[in-house]
């Protein structure tokens, strides 16, 4: 199985998305929070972190960095596309190629 597929495999729920995304929205009133959050922490958003989830490159499932959560993050489109997009990616994941799995 290639590491693409087992990232697939492990990709997190939309719900669990959903709340994390809340979770950091929140949290966006800091300055540049938004654009660098899921890079700061190995992958992990705080509200990422509080639901077990991670952002990873696609290509090697090596957590995102800085730059990697900027694309993502800037791209950003309502976090409901995930529920129409194919695989469950939103716009910015596939600009900053990313993956949003379960990490636990």
């Amino acid at each position: 199985m290639s590491r693409q597929q087992t990232l697939i495999q492990r990709q997190a729920p939309c719900a669990d998305r959903c709340v994390a995304y809340i979770i950091d929205d929140i949290l966006s009133c800091i300055p540049f929070y938004f654009c660098i959050k899921d890079g700061i922490r190995d992958g992990r958003s705080i509200g990422k972190g509080m639901m077990g989830l991670r952002v990873v490159k696609f290509g090697t499932g090596q957590p995102a960095t800085i730059v990697d959560s900027c694309l993502r993050n800037c791209c950003g489109i309502c976090p409901c596309l995930l529920l129409i997009t194919p695989g469950r990616r939103r716009f910015g994941d596939y600009i900053g190629g990313t993956i949003v799995i379960k990490d636990r």
